[in-house]
């Protein structure tokens, strides 16, 4: 790394480095749970059985499938950091 890649690293705010390894761990998360799914079920066949019109393809199928693990992979991840408690210390921190 050079001296512009640290300093462009050093200038992101901590909800954002959040955000970042949320959405990192999610795309995770939704390519091995998509890669999982469709091993064993056919996109097309799922089509049919809820009767949804307009999606020929098998394509479209994995594509829907993969943003729908990747939101709620998001959701999960974010709701995780959300409840995670750092320790705090110095003089603004409450003791318990």
């Amino acid at each position: 790394m050079n001296d512009s890649d640290q300093q462009v690293w050093r200038e992101w705010s901590r909800d954002t480095m959040k955000l970042a390894v949320v959405s990192w761990i999610s795309f995770l998360i939704a390519s091995a749970f998509t890669m999982l799914f469709f091993a064993f079920v056919d996109p097309l066949v799922l089509v049919d059985a809820i009767n949804v019109n307009g999606i020929d393809s098998r394509n479209a199928g994995y594509a829907i499938g993969f943003f729908f693990f990747w939101a709620n992979g998001w959701i999960a991840c974010w709701l995780s950091q959300r409840l995670i408690r750092r320790k705090r210390s110095g003089p603004g921190a409450v003791h318990r």
